[in-house]
């Protein structure tokens, strides 16, 4: 029986309730260190070790450089910063997002996995998107295990349910049911679940740029788990890369209509000033700007048919 002794918890959209309930169920003499990362502002206050010392009987906080990894108590992920998890230590890294977020639930479960590999218990939460699929599979991949909120109850199904149709994932529980099961985790389940996936990993490149940075991508397919990489180390799962490049569509298109809206105010101001030839061809020339910035605003509000016209 393997003991598992680092959890790591995440969780984004609903986290904060999510996981503040999950603390309140486990045991003051738990013997494991808790990780957890929850999508925040770069910004934000920071408020969760408060939250989660009120919450139930472990100590948390912010881990400062080199943190000492002690048994029983809860280390957050701190704003703008990436919690990953060494052999012994924690840090707290300002690299690239994963995901559009820093702090990153990928980035933690997989420097989890690589450091404590069978001992790691990974669990996700509720959010959207998709972040902490591939994280999970990582864990998998070294022996650890995983475990997901039923998507019917999390506040937000999207994360628990990618990873679900990305992996084989042992645990699929409502909230209350998590708590006991990580006591038991922590010092060896006989009936602890075993979920056999194949590494089976591949890599390719894409004709994708970076919507971060715009540089070129490479496809990582990990499974069913399909994640896209830049060179700098952005790092963005098939949902979030799929929303992030319909934003930068959109903004595009905003764009556009802005643009095409300063124009029609460039030639309206001119055309007092011109001979009766020049203003006429300007009129006409409005007249047809005019048409293509409502084609724009009716493509950018998704009215495809009549923008076509």
């Amino acid at each position: 029986m393997i003991a598992r002794d680092i959890i790591v918890i995440g969780a984004s959209a609903g986290g904060f309730e999510a996981i503040q309930r999950l603390v309140a169920g486990l045991p003051r003499d738990l013997e494991a260190a808790v990780f957890i990362t929850i999508h925040l502002y770069p910004r934000s206050e920071g408020v969760l070790p408060d939250l989660l010392n009120r919450a139930g009987p472990l100590p948390a906080a912010h881990p400062w450089e080199e943190t000492p990894i002690e048994m029983g108590r809860i280390y957050v992920a701190p704003p703008d910063y990436h919690l990953i998890v060494s052999p012994k230590t924690v840090h707290v890294g300002h690299g690239p997002k994963e995901n559009l977020h820093r702090p990153c639930i990928n980035t933690m479960f997989r420097s989890a996995a690589m450091s404590h590999g069978e001992r790691v218990a990974g669990v996700l939460l509720t959010g959207l998107l998709d972040d902490g699929s591939a994280g999970l599979w990582e864990i998998q991949q070294h022996g650890g295990v995983t475990v997901v909120q039923d998507p019917d109850e999390a506040a937000f199904r999207s994360m628990p349910e990618s990873a679900i149709l990305g992996l084989n994932v042992q645990y699929i529980l409502r909230l209350a049911e998590i708590p006991p099961l990580l006591r038991r985790l922590t010092i060896g389940d006989r009936t602890e679940s075993r979920a056999q996936q194949a590494d089976s990993r591949s890599e390719h490149r894409t004709m994708q740029a970076c919507p971060e940075c715009g540089g070129a991508m490479t496809l990582h397919t990990m499974g069913r788990v399909k994640e896209f990489r830049c060179h700098v180390g952005h790092r963005f799962g098939l949902k979030t890369m799929v929303s992030e490049k319909s934003g930068v569509v959109e903004r595009a298109m905003w764009k556009a209509v802005s643009q095409s809206e300063e124009l029609l105010q460039l030639l309206e101001q001119v055309q007092a000033d011109l001979d009766e030839e020049a203003a006429r061809m300007v009129r006409e020339e409005i007249t047809r700007r005019k048409a293509e910035q409502q084609a724009l605003r009716r493509l950018v509000n998704g009215d495809f048919e009549t923008a076509l016209e």
